[in-house]
């Protein structure tokens, strides 16, 4: 036959073993968990307390934790005033909905982190995607796309490392992002940060290295007449460009808006974004540089 182990109940931070040590050290939130996680019910079969083990048992049917600390009271004879046992039951509720809440939150506060953890890893994917295509301009604009519709919280803590990181790693990428308004502000301003925006000066405002960086997704306009005041027609209005560069001497402007007059000083190292294209040009061999947005 089986020995029958017996062990203690640590109550109030005492070992118990008997009823009488258990009414000298009862405590309310000690004997709640003892109850409800069944040590209560196994010490009492062990040490052989039949008559507290039935009452204990028959517990079971009420439901709510204050009325089993209530009958636990009762069955174990604890002398305890009863407005002092209503308050040490509403602190164990206390306790349990503080508890709960610290449950609740830390549960909450995982599922923040991993929100938190997926979305920078999505950024950091979308980045490395960019790395990938950095030859196709078509598949550059979509991950811009992406990045400005589901990541424009991070690029802005990032614009700056994202633009030397890119430069080194993926320059046509740069291009693709300064096509889109919510982003290429953080790199073109003048007022806050003007390092990226001089280091794209100093960067990029070559014909060659424009022409080496954006190969068959750059467009060419020359001079096509013989008349210098004509203004000729390079993009319909419904083609959003970019222009990159022009010479001097030279002037374009939006598709039908005879209003504007674009020199080079106002283009070069700007990036500025055109609905259509209209050029003006008093020499043949002029190149104007630019990409369809």
């Amino acid at each position: 036959m089986a020995k029958t182990i017996k062990f203690n109940l640590i109550l109030d931070g005492y070992p118990v073993r008997t009823l009488e040590e258990l009414q000298e050290h009862f405590s309310l939130e000690d004997m709640a968990n003892y109850f409800e996680n069944g040590l209560l019910e196994r010490w009492l079969e062990v040490r052989g307390y039949e008559d507290e083990l039935k009452a204990v048992r028959e517990i079971e049917s009420y439901g709510e934790r204050r009325c089993a600390i209530r009958e636990l009271v009762k069955i174990f004879h604890i002398f305890i005033d009863y407005e002092d046992l209503e308050k040490g039951i509403a602190i164990l509720d206390y306790l349990d909905e503080d508890n709960r809440l610290h449950e609740e939150y830390k549960k909450n506060a995982f599922q923040k982190r991993q929100i938190i953890d997926d979305y920078h890893v999505g950024y950091e994917s979308l980045i490395y995607r960019m790395e990938e295509h950095r030859d196709h301009m078509a598949l550059l604009k979509a991950d811009v796309i992406e990045m400005e519709k589901e990541y424009l919280g991070l690029f802005r803590l990032d614009y700056k490392a994202l633009y030397f990181r890119l430069l080194r790693t993926a320059p046509k990428a740069v291009f693709a992002i300064l096509t889109r308004d919510a982003l290429r502000g953080y790199w073109l301003r003048e007022d806050e940060d003007q390092s990226i925006h001089s280091n794209i000066k100093s960067s990029f405002m070559s014909v060659g290295i424009i022409k080496n960086i954006m190969g068959g997704d750059l467009k060419i306009k020359r001079k096509n007449t013989q008349d210098n005041h004509i203004w000729e027609l390079v993009e319909d209005s419904d083609v959003p460009v970019m222009v990159f560069m022009m010479e001097s001497d030279a002037y374009i402007r939006s598709a039908g808006q005879s209003s504007e007059k674009w020199s080079c000083g106002d283009i070069n190292g700007q990036f500025r974004k055109f609905n259509g294209l209209e050029y003006q040009c008093n020499h043949s061999g002029y190149e104007l540089l630019y990409m369809e947005v």
